[in-house]
């Protein structure tokens, strides 16, 4: 269920529609240093508007939407043609499945350096913390002046305001403005084991621990233009399907992406 705390990936929807008003695109770079020592490098797209994100990536093939004012997040697989829809943020076991067992924590403070990203000054901060019991150190540089900084900080705002009173609120503690670079190390911690032996989950976690993915992301355009009315919304044609029970659905498979290479040690 861990991938349901990070998946950043999605689907673009291509299609005639009614111009809304206008709204923030941010496009992106990223390097992603897998353990296995490969390099797998994308393409990323942010789109804000008011209380809605969408994120795309793998090349326009999936989507993820966070609409804060129906508190919802919908997960759309452009290879299946499915998408799936649950509550934001997740109650209960949901919760407890997108975290892991420990709270997510992350602290940001200035470095005192400063840069210029496509032309924007921008101020450098680093952090530490947790998350679902992962290890993780971020670096970045934020921008306050860059086009779209004032939506994008808005969007935080609210969504911080979402998880208040949830333990995801200490995730909410971000510096202001645009992340114009960041890159984010995650060394993996204990992972749930749900379901294996304890000889299992011994193994699997021994193999897992200390292992390291670095993700490096850079803004390389930004710009503020009309979205279509359903840019926000699942294609037409699509299929919904139920969300695992951890997050309220009945049990059906979610469109997710195929589990990493490694193998359960047996």
């Amino acid at each position: 269920m861990k991938k349901f705390a990070s998946v950043l990936t999605a689907v673009i929807i291509m299609v005639l529609a009614t111009i809304a008003s206008a709204g923030v695109i941010i496009d992106e770079q990223q390097i992603i240093d897998q353990p296995n020592g490969n390099k797998v490098t994308r393409s990323r797209t942010v789109m804000i508007e008011g209380d809605k994100q969408k994120s795309i990536i793998e090349n326009e093939n999936r989507s993820v939407i966070t609409d804060l004012g129906k508190g919802t997040m919908m997960m759309v697989d452009g290879t299946r043609k499915t998408y799936i829809e649950f509550p934001f943020p997740p109650k209960g076991e949901g919760m407890a499945a997108m975290q892991g067992t420990v709270s997510p924590t992350i602290r940001f403070k200035k470095t005192g350096g400063h840069d210029k990203i496509i032309g924007y000054s921008c101020d450098e901060y680093s952090g530490a913390g947790t998350v679902g019991g992962n290890s993780v150190s971020m670096t970045g540089c934020f921008s306050d002046s860059a086009p779209g900084a004032s939506e994008y900080r808005n969007f935080q705002r609210e969504m911080a305001d979402k998880v208040k009173g949830t333990s995801m609120a200490n995730m909410g503690q971000i510096p202001q403005g645009v992340p114009l670079r960041l890159t984010i190390t995650t060394t993996l911690g204990n992972l749930p084991t749900a379901g294996m032996s304890p000889d299992q989950a011994g193994k699997l976690n021994q193999m897992l621990t200390h292992h390291q993915f670095v993700t490096d992301t850079t803004v390389s355009k930004i710009s503020i233009r009309n979205l279509p009315a359903d840019s926000f919304q699942a294609p037409s044609g699509y299929q919904q399907q139920q969300p695992p029970p951890m997050l309220g659905g009945m049990g059906a498979s979610p469109p997710m992406p195929p589990p990493p290479p490694n193998k359960v040690p047996e």
